[in-house]
Parts: C-alpha cells; structure tokens; sequence
C-alpha cells in the first residue's frame, strides 16, 4: 500500500478531532457577535447582520464534517471517507472564496457599515428606539457621535463619556466635550471593520491551506483501504 493505513488513519482521526474544535470556536465566535451586537440588530444592512449567522452555519457544517472524517477513519470505511475529502474540498473552496471577497470587497463592505451607522445617528434625533440603539453602540465602542462630540455641538450624551472629568463633575455629572470620546462611532467602527476583516479572512485562508492537508490524508487512506478490500476480495 501507497500509505500505512493505521498511521494515516489516527493522523485523520486527531486532525478532524481539532477542526471539530475549531469549528465549535467559530459557532462559538458567531453566536458571541450575535449577541454583542443586537444593539444594530435592526439598522445594520441585511448583508452585514447576516455575517454572525455565516460565522454559524460555517462551524457547524466544520464541526459536522470533521465528525464524519472522525467516523470513517475509525471504521475504515472507503465511502465516508472519500464522501468526506469531497466535502472538505468544498469547505476549502468556499472558505478560499470568503477570504478573498473580504479582503477584495473590503473597502466597499466597510462603506456599507459606516453608512449604517450614519442613518442610525440621523434617525436617533427623531426617533426614541433608535437613539437608545446609538446610546448602547456609544457605550459599547467607547465613542461618540458619526465623527466627534462635535455632532452633538454642547448637548453631549452621557454614553459618550467613559468617565467624567472634574468639568463634568462640577456641573452635576454632566457629559462635556471635553471628557467625551474623541472618536467618533462611525470612524470606530470603520476601523474596526477594517483591522478585523483582515485577521478573518487570513484565518479563513489559512484554515483552507491546512484542511488541504486533512484531504490529502483522507484520499490517502481512501486509496488504502480499496486496496486492502481488493486485497482480501
């Protein structure tokens, strides 16, 4: 045989072993965004909010599939075994796609979010819902306004300060320009976006490089266990 199938076999059985834990960290990721973020859950654009659920579904189907490869090494069975390389390939495909999408769609992703943010901030003067929503995005990014305290000219928030300074505490715990977030949310949240798309999609495309390896092994083991079948037929 091309490949000793008990060496290839535990090989394949503690790899699906640790993309099974990857892919539960990654439900684990989404679900953990999903909730942290339910304060834009109804003015983020639709392709945006969605991004939790694919971080989800993706893990899912990860954790899924290493349990089948998990299956098929143990029992050495030929069908789940190739059924799983050809479903990791897939994975492979798809996770090299996202990568690339992200880091080519970037600029224009990251438009889509500060623009979301932005309606938010305009609807939040007329609208009580939406300004509780801009309130909590304050609290939770630490920041303050579209694009500075400035936007709300003196009638700055209290969300917008993280902790008061001696002006503010004079004038009966007031909120002032001047110990408010200099950042605006809007410039926060962009530059978030923009330092976490990155990590994402090379970890996207990293994962691939590494699943390609559990393929390799899989087709490996497949090739074995046909031949010892053909061997002993």
């Amino acid at each position: 045989m091309g490949c000793g199938i008990s060496f290839v076999k535990y090989v394949l059985f503690f790899f699906n072993l640790i993309v099974a834990l990857l892919g539960l960290a990654v439900v684990g990721i989404g679900v953990a965004v999903l909730l942290n973020w339910t304060v834009l859950k109804s003015e983020l654009e639709g392709h945006i909010t969605v991004a939790p659920w694919v971080f989800i579904v993706i893990g899912a189907i990860m954790f899924v599939i290493a349990f089948f490869g998990c299956c098929g090494a143990i029992r050495e069975s030929h069908c789940m075994v190739v059924t799983y390389a050809v479903f990791l390939l897939v994975i492979i495909i798809v996770q090299v796609a996202l990568g690339v999408l992200l880091f080519a769609y970037q600029q224009n992703l990251k438009a889509a979010l500060v623009k979301s943010v932005d309606k938010l901030f305009d609807n939040a003067k007329n609208d009580e819902a939406s300004k509780t929503l801009f309130s909590n995005l304050e609290q939770q990014l630490e920041c303050c306004g579209k694009y500075s305290p400035a936007d709300y000219y003196l009638n700055v928030p209290k969300s917008c300060c993280t902790k008061l300074g001696v002006t503010g505490k004079l004038l009966g715990d007031t909120c002032t320009i001047a110990d408010a977030n200099s950042t605006g949310c809007s410039t926060k949240l962009g530059e978030q976006y923009e330092k976490w798309s990155k990590v994402i999609a090379g970890v996207a495309i990293g994962l691939a490089c590494i699943e390609v390896v559990g393929a390799l092994f899989s087709l490996c083991l497949a090739n074995s266990i046909r031949n010892m079948d053909r061997r002993y037929a």
